[in-house]
């Protein structure tokens, strides 16, 4: 009874709110009262939106207060948002997670705007997520996380949001009609866990078959997060048909043109395969998926297609692939003739054949209407690709800053460099149709203060400041003007966050394959002078106690803590290589000790957040299951995606590793003990020579084998995060005292 009462009363006070605004669109006000509402509880009736009428095209709010209540005026959904996200920042000192788990904290007396506020957006599309953000984040999400998502989006002005989900149902409709059984398509389907891979074309039918209950949910989920982003105003990227078939379909199109394009080195048996485009079966495909999906899902006009992503084409000659390019857009403009394409820039960032014949690209392009085809600078913190393209031969495209791959969590995230180069090239003359600007991350990682910054700053050049406007986030971290805090926060960025470009799987020794020397695989820890790290963990413990008390203030106080272990392992493994080296079995057992120990406390320190356990990963995955069998095979999912990623001794080992309390005490811990008995008994033999393909292989089993357990973990955090900060600080303050290695 009570949510009953609550909700009316949530519908009596908006009402009147949008009476008293007299707005001539009722409805869309009540829904910008409605987000107010979920983000500031029982203090939607402190807000009056208004509509602010403006030059067509342009974005703006306009903020302010009167008689006690604050105005938000915005020419659309999008910027009265944004206006309200401002508000909150500079007058409530409160930001808004993108994790539902994350309180919203927010003054009981909301304070008054002195000062009248307007701000302008200067890009049309704002762009965001990753076809992998749909595995390596949201792959449990239920519509409850995806709700406190696309309102964190709203706040951001996010005006084009990737939207892939649950398309597998209007594929399952497609294949059929081409003559495919539904085993056979579920087959084909990869399970859960590499459906974005399966989409882009990389692999498919690992793990799968994909059961038809996960396919249903994430239909209708997909309903859901269409709806709620529309209702902002956002236009939503649906996929369409890049090429990429069922290899069984042969048996019913013997004559088809089909060639493999590999399986991600998981296995021959998982290899994808593509439908040459010249082939009349293509464009049959592409109209009967875009005509269902339509049906079901509507459309926005941006369809994602990206038909060798990571993958050799079958020709390379500019007029084949400019066929390619014709015959997909032909496909969707037959169903949607406003259709524009929007094409990933990674395939031509990573991809050597596009540099070496820039023809290749312009034919691509060209082979496409004027201003129908989007593409995404993909990586462009790291390289701009419009710079080597002639400004993408014309096309309009959007600058992204990547910034996280497969959800590593290490502190990796370069303001400075980053707020340099987008202003340059906003105010470079030769940058072509700049259309936007985005973020195609892969995983969210812990670093979500970059992306706040990125969209700010399509609303507000002065934030290339990084200065000011670290000044104001570390306010918001502490509630209240700190300015030791606020010290440690600008050394924080002039240390970590300058220029490290968050590459490639930058991650934590811990989580490495043991060796001695060195990392193989995917881990790279940044390098920067770790000590001054230390000193600024020693700098924000000095903060005043109402800084102290802010649980997002602890959660800096933690993660920053989180880096120090991860750094303070690459000297002791020097020292234990020592000792290994000099045959010395005390020094040995000494620093076998400090290196667990570190492992144990990392694994206690990240155990106090709920975003970084292992135990509610596998958790969120079993509740897709409705039995103990299918519970197990969600769990499967899981765990592969974040360890072994493919089959056994496969080579994208730990490319989604991360610092999750329970992986590390259970997977990343266990491979390291193991190597350490084996350091023990070659010493004990006296002969150091370790056999590193033997190990491998072991290491293999190990883990593959754990991905087949089932073992539970904590689901909820555990322990006092603040008094675990400072237990290690004291604990570790020795050996804080150390030098680059």
């Amino acid at each position: 009874m009570k949510y009953i009462i609550k909700g009316l009363l949530i519908f009596i006070f908006v009402g009147i709110n949008s009476c008293n605004t007299n707005q001539s669109n009722s409805s869309v006000n009540q829904n910008i009262y409605q987000f107010i509402e979920r983000i500031l509880p029982g203090q939607s009736s402190q807000f009056i939106i208004e509509n602010l009428d403006l030059e067509e095209g342009k974005e703006v709010f306009e903020l302010s207060s009167k008689n006690g209540k604050i105005i938000i005026k915005g020419t659309n959904d999008l910027a009265i948002t944004v206006g309200f996200n401002y508000y909150l920042n500079n007058y409530c000192n409160t930001r808004v997670s993108w994790y539902k788990a994350d309180t919203i904290i927010a003054p009981k007396e909301l304070p008054m705007v002195d000062t009248i506020v307007t701000q302008e957006c200067r890009f049309e599309k704002r762009f965001f997520l990753n076809y992998c953000t749909f595995g390596y984040t949201m792959l449990w999400w239920q519509w409850d996380d995806w709700e406190r998502f696309i309102d964190w989006m709203a706040l951001h002005g996010i005006n084009m949001p990737l939207a892939i989900t649950g398309q597998e149902a209007i594929w399952l409709q497609v294949w059929k009609d081409f003559g495919m059984s539904e085993d056979q398509i579920k087959a084909y389907f990869t399970g859960p866990g590499h459906l974005p891979w399966h989409r882009m074309g990389n692999l498919d039918g690992f793990l799968g078959p994909l059961p038809q209950e996960f396919i249903s949910h994430q239909f209708n989920l997909q309903k859901k997060i269409l709806e709620r982003e529309r209702s902002f105003g956002m236009t939503p990227v649906l996929p369409a048909f890049a090429g990429h078939i069922p290899k069984a379909i042969k048996e019913k199109y013997p004559d088809s043109k089909i060639t493999s394009l590999g399986s991600y080195d998981v296995g021959e048996e998982y290899e994808a395969f593509f439908l040459d485009p010249m082939d009349s079966l293509f464009i049959n495909i592409q109209q009967k998926f875009l005509t269902i999906q339509t049906k079901h899902f509507g459309s926005d006009h941006f369809y994602g297609a990206d038909p060798f992503n990571e993958m050799d084409p079958p020709s390379t000659e500019p007029e084949y692939l400019a066929s390619v390019s014709k015959t997909i857009y032909d496909g969707m403009s037959r169903i949607d003739p406003k259709a524009t394409w929007v094409q990933m820039g990674w395939t031509f960032y990573y991809m050597k054949l596009w540099k070496d014949d820039p023809e290749r690209l312009k034919a691509m392009i060209e082979a496409v209407p004027e201003n129908k085809m989007v593409i995404l600078d993909y990586f462009a913190e790291k390289e701009e690709v419009w710079k080597n393209t002639n400004a993408w031969h014309g096309a309009p495209y959007i600058w992204c800053y990547l910034g996280n791959f497969g959800g590593n969590t290490e502190m990796a995230a370069p303001i400075k460099a980053v707020s340099k180069r987008i202003a340059k090239t906003e105010s470079d003359t030769t940058h072509g149709r700049l259309y936007g600007i985005g973020s195609t991350l892969e995983g969210f990682g812990v670093n979500r203060f970059m992306f706040e910054w990125l969209f700010d700053y399509s609303w507000d050049k002065e934030v290339a400041n990084t200065d000011n406007w670290i000044t104001k986030y570390a306010q918001t971290r502490t509630k209240h003007e700190d300015t030791i805090a606020e010290e440690a926060y600008h050394r924080l960025v002039d240390l970590v966050y300058n220029d490290q470009v968050s590459g490639i799987a930058t991650g934590s020794l811990m989580h490495a394959r043991p060796l001695l020397t060195g990392v193989s695989g995917w881990q790279r820890p940044n390098k920067y002078d770790y000590k001054e790290l230390t000193n600024i963990l020693s700098l924000m413990l000095m903060a005043d106690e109402k800084s102290l008390q802010s649980s997002e203030y602890q959660k800096d106080l933690v993660m920053v803590t989180k880096q120090i272990l991860d750094n303070l392992i690459i000297p002791v493994r020097k020292k234990l290589n020592d000792a290994y080296q000099k045959k010395d079995t005390v020094e040995l057992e000494n620093q076998i000790n400090i290196f667990l120990g570190i492992m144990d406390d990392q694994d206690r320190l990240l155990a106090t957040q709920s975003d970084l356990l292992l135990g509610k990963w596998l958790d969120d995955a079993r509740k897709f299951g409705n039995d103990s069998i299918s519970k197990a095979y969600y769990e499967k999912n899981a765990r592969v995606l974040i360890t072994t990623w493919g089959g056994e001794g496969n080579g994208i080992i730990d490319y989604a590793s991360r610092g999750l309390s329970g992986l590390i005490s259970s997977y990343y811990k266990k491979r390291w003990v193991n190597f350490f008995e084996k350091l023990r008994t070659n010493v004990k033999n006296d002969d150091l020579t370790i056999d590193a393909e033997a190990f491998k292989k072991e290491m293999a089993s190990f883990e593959w084998g754990w991905t087949n357990q089932q073992e539970t973990f904590n689901t909820l955090s555990q322990g006092n995060q603040m008094e675990i900060v400072r237990e290690i600080h004291n604990k570790y303050n020795k050996l804080f005292k150390i030098s680059n290695e």
